[in-house]
């Protein structure tokens, strides 16, 4: 079984229409979706903007808690319970007998996630799809693949959202090794700790533990003069850019968009790294999938 992350750098970067496109893409493959914490609900809290929906075709496996199916407009049939619990009640294994919505509330650490995996395989699945954002990411180090959705949400300074892009795909680059001879740390990394260890080849336990951290800008010029390797990682697929963003008016919040093909060129440009216009490329996005599943 694979597992395939999406990771969302803010609310609203197109992490749910990436997701959407994946499951489409994979539609002739056994999947199984589910959640780093909670995904589903009606509109953003802060801006008051409807929020898209993750849409599951029949046959798909969908982990989430017993509350959140009963808000979800796809038919699921219950297949098992987990012993894993939430706010929102059990975690459950439930297969779509007919297309619709699902609200997801899946588990919120590594080891939870490692039960879930662990479940799973006794299904026969081609494929796990897992939602996450940035806060909550630790455990998608554990994926096979990872997507990273940004957009002008993070930031409408093209600048700045290249810099940020750039830095998680060079962190995703970074070489994977065992350790030996190096200083192995633990835990997020601070541009301060990074300076701290000037000229000593350094361990770090997978790039999400340095892309939390929150000076990119910083960080990209301490990638330049350290040498640093990770304990593990998942492979970079794609990045995909939403040129949408909730944009604040006197009235409240509107949905905007602006032009990020700058973004998206100067990504394909520097690092070669293959970066999509979520709302345009969904055949680039499927061609990528197929490679690798």
């Amino acid at each position: 079984m694979l597992t395939i992350g999406i990771l969302g750098t803010a609310k609203n970067t197109g992490k749910t229409t990436a997701l959407n496109s994946v499951l489409k893409c994979l539609n002739d493959k056994k999947i199984a979706i589910t959640s780093i914490g909670f995904d589903g609900e009606d509109l953003d809290h802060v801006t008051g903007l409807p929020k898209p929906k993750v849409v599951v075709d029949e046959g798909t496996l969908v982990i989430t808690s017993e509350q959140a199916a009963r808000h979800s407009t796809a038919k699921l049939e219950l297949i098992e319970k987990l012993s894993l619990r939430t706010p929102m009640g059990r975690i459950c294994v439930y297969r779509v007998k007919e297309l619709g919505t699902a609200v997801l509330v899946g588990p919120n650490s590594s080891d939870d996630l490692f039960e879930v995996m662990k479940r799973l395989g006794s299904y026969s699945i081609d494929v796990l799809v897992i939602d996450g954002a940035i806060n909550r990411m630790v455990p998608f180090q554990y994926a096979d693949y990872v997507i990273i959705a940004t957009g002008a949400a993070r930031t409408t300074n093209l600048s700045e959202l290249i810099v940020e892009a750039r830095l998680m795909v060079k962190a995703f680059m970074l070489p994977e090794q065992d350790g030996k001879d190096r200083v192995s740390l633990s835990g997020v990394i601070s541009v301060e700790k990074l300076q701290s260890y000037l000229g000593k080849p350094l361990l770090l336990e997978s790039p999400i533990h340095l892309i939390l951290a929150d000076n990119y800008r910083k960080l990209e010029e301490q990638l330049e003069k350290l040498d640093i390797a990770v304990k593990r990682k998942p492979k970079l697929l794609c990045v995909t850019v939403n040129p949408c963003y909730p944009e604040r008016r006197v009235e409240g919040y509107q949905l905007s968009k602006i032009d990020i093909s700058e973004v998206v060129d100067a990504l394909k440009k520097e690092l070669k790294v293959t970066c999509i216009d979520v709302n345009k490329e969904e055949n680039v996005l499927c061609e990528v999938l197929q490679r690798c599943t």
